[in-house]
Formats: C-alpha cells, sequence, structure tokens
C-alpha cells in the first residue's frame, strides 16, 4: 500500500472572520483503514483531535482560526506518519479486513452467491 502524504500547504477554501475553512493535499486517496488509524492517534491535544477534520478523496479539510494553523498542520503530519507506521507494523490497518468490513459490499454477495452455486 502506497504511504499516504502531505504534497502541499494548506489552501483555504472559506473564511469567517479569523476562522477559515482549510484543504490539504494528500498524494493518494486513504484507504478505509488509513482513515481510521489516522482518526485515532495515540497523541493529541483538546481541541486538536482529528475528528475533527474530513477526509475527501486526495484531500483533509478542517476549520481553524489563522493563528492556529501551523499548530494543526504540525500535528496532522504526525497523525499522518503514525498512520502510515501502524499500516507498516503490520497491526490490520493496510491489506487486511475486519470481519463487518465489505458486509454491504454488492460484489461480496455476487461472489457468496456464485460459491453456494458451487457448492450445489
Amino acid at each position: 500500500m502506497e504511504e499516504i502524504k502531505r504534497i502541499g500547504p494548506p489552501t483555504p477554501i472559506d473564511g469567517r472572520g479569523s476562522e477559515y475553512d482549510l484543504s490539504v493535499p494528500l498524494n493518494a486517496t486513504p484507504s478505509q483503514l488509513w482513515r481510521r488509524a489516522f482518526q485515532a492517534p495515540d497523541h493529541w491535544k483538546e481541541p486538536f483531535h482529528p475528528s475533527r477534520i474530513t477526509i475527501k478523496h486526495r484531500a483533509l479539510h478542517f476549520t481553524s482560526e489563522d493563528c492556529r494553523v501551523q499548530l494543526w498542520m504540525a500535528l496532522i503530519d504526525k497523525w499522518i506518519a503514525s498512520a502510515n507506521e501502524r499500516g507498516r507494523a503490520g497491526d490490520g490497518l493496510h491489506g487486511r479486513t475486519t470481519e463487518t468490513e465489505g458486509v454491504n459490499d454488492p460484489r461480496r454477495g455476487l461472489q457468496e452467491g456464485t460459491m453456494a452455486t458451487r457448492d450445489l
């Protein structure tokens, strides 16, 4: 699995007074497992938590006051590195699925149906 990297600075999308909606570009679209690792870091400071960040395609979106953007970016870089490290460590974040993953995947039903037909 390709490591996720930040490939640019945060770009303002919208602003309200001293608060901005920002977008941070990534080199690839993170997998669902990587997203879970990113959203559950070992270290964070109140009110800076990745649950306040939305991951959309190849970008992270969050809202911050201008004076706190630098701190957000330092934390985001740490959380990205941590999610990548957890994937390399093989703790189930990359390449493996849990029992509940894919339950609603229509391809899974098709595969299971095909398997059941073969067993008849």
